[in-house]
């Protein structure tokens, strides 16, 4: 390694996905560089974050920012690698001192060094970033760390392995300190703030358009008693909303029961939101997430075409799906659906039947977004070898190539659906009475914040889960 002369101030860097983005109040804060910051506050590192998604800094600023640190860590998306690699080289004109450490989806699924950079972390580095930051400090070596790329005399060394934390338990809560509170909120709504916990990491399913196919794909989960304890410090922290951005809250029916009980036991009073799968459904299970506090539960449906479904290797049923939504409308949770449309074997008559399901059944928001491509998925894979997809194209949106529409028709298509959706007066007087009844979800859906995340969920650019 290249001795440098440096100090303990680190920069946590979440760079902006598109350009084109305007600073909004409607994004979770960057979590997993929040994990980061707990411990190498710990160790005595000077720990500052910025999130260019919600900090409107200008450019004399800045560069003071830059100019005024040691290491410079950045979360990767694919999304925004353009930007990631645009962003270093700015950094490097400003301060070529600054050690820069990259990792985050874009790391973990491609494991590429990215230019400009001085180390690439692979998986969950939380529990190995104070010994990485310490090496460089000490000018030590760091062939010792699994599942790290760096240069070493110009030459490229590549650790093999990946950085995963077994014992979730023993990851130190996030320094949700370092956010601007009132810059995030799930549905735009400043007088309110939300907060993102992590029960459980990985998913033990293998949906072919899935990217993750590393080994912190692995499922793992937390005590209860240790995410009760972090729900706590929420609460106490002023946190009225809790959302958890598990990759399938629901999948361990048995934990989820004890979870629950151990919020109304505790008489905690907050507001969650959850994310899992239609095979959840359970009535008695629903009625103890509502009596908790869940008030939104977030499906991955996909589609309401079993073919389609099988395509996507789902394991679950159009049944499953109907029989969720409608157990969580009878205890009174809020749905929201994720659709995805531009699947190769779609049709006019699966769009059709799409609408079909959505005057049938009694969901209460819509999600839809255009299929993508990311490499390293199964589906990214088949089609590159089918000579469908180069190499060097990583998130590739569903086209005439890959299906029965061009990008633009899918967009229409998408735009259709939507509005066929929210047409249906039956279904807004059903949100408007859940959340007319429930003092907690009205201060979410004002209504004109509730109009603007419509437009922000629909929106081609839109981030949102």
């Amino acid at each position: 390694m290249l001795m440098k002369n440096l100090g303990k101030n680190v920069l946590l860097l979440h760079v902006p996905f598109d350009k084109r983005r305007e600073v909004i109040k409607s994004l979770l804060p960057p979590l997993g560089l929040l994990y980061l910051a707990s411990p190498l506050q710990k160790k005595g590192y000077n720990v500052a974050l910025l999130d260019l998604n919600v900090d409107n800094v200008k450019r004399k600023e800045l560069r003071q920012i830059i100019q005024d640190q040691n290491f410079i860590l950045i979360t990767c998306y694919s999304e925004a690698i353009n930007n990631v690699k645009k962003i270093i080289n700015y950094i490097k004109k400003v301060n070529n001192n600054a050690i820069i450490c990259c990792g985050g989806p874009h790391c973990n699924t491609f494991g590429e060094f990215i230019e400009g950079a001085d180390i690439i972390c692979i998986g969950e580095a939380e529990s190995n970033i104070t010994r990485i930051l310490d090496c460089f400090i000490s000018n030590k070596s760091l062939s010792h760390i699994p599942g790290i790329i760096y240069k070493n005399n110009g030459k490229l060394v590549i650790n093999q392995g990946v950085m995963k934390v077994n014992d979730l338990d023993s990851s130190l809560f996030p320094a949700r300190e370092l956010t601007n509170r009132q810059k995030y909120g799930f549905v735009g709504n400043a007088k309110y703030e939300v907060a993102t916990i992590m029960s459980s990491r990985g998913c033990p399913f293998s949906c072919y358009y899935c990217s993750f196919k590393l080994n912190t794909k692995d499922y793992r989960k937390r005590s209860v008693d240790n995410v009760i304890a972090e729900i706590k410090v929420l609460v106490k922290q002023g946190y009225e909303f809790i959302f958890f951005g598990d990759d399938n809250f629901l999948v361990n029916k048995r934990r989820v029961h004890k979870l629950m009980d151990a919020i109304i036991r505790e008489k905690i009073k907050a507001n969650f939101f959850i994310q899992g799968r239609v095979d959840s459904a359970d009535y008695s299970l629903y009625k103890k997430l509502s009596k908790a506090g869940v008030i939104l539960i977030a499906f991955g449906i996909e589609s309401a075409n079993q073919d389609v479904l099988k395509y996507y290797n789902k394991r679950t049923t159009v049944k499953k799906s109907i029989e969720a939504i409608s157990l969580a409308n009878k205890v009174g949770i809020i749905t929201l659906g994720f659709f995805i449309i531009g699947a190769p074997i779609e049709t006019k008559q699966h769009f059709n039947k799409n609408k079909k399901f959505f005057d049938q059944v009694p969901l209460d928001i819509l999600s839809c977004s255009i299929l993508t491509y990311y490499k390293d998925s199964k589906m990214w894979d088949d089609a590159n070898k089918a000579g469908l997809i180069k190499d060097e194209e990583y998130a590739i949106m569903s086209n005439i190539g890959l299906c029965n529409y061009s990008t633009e028709e899918l967009h229409g298509i998408r735009t259709d659906l939507v509005k066929h959706f929210y047409i249906n007066p039956r279904r807004l007087l059903r949100l408007s009475y859940k959340i007319v009844r429930n003092t907690q979800t009205r201060k979410l859906f004002k209504p004109f914040q509730f109009v603007n995340w419509f437009k922000m969920l629909h929106n081609k650019e839109s981030l949102i889960i």
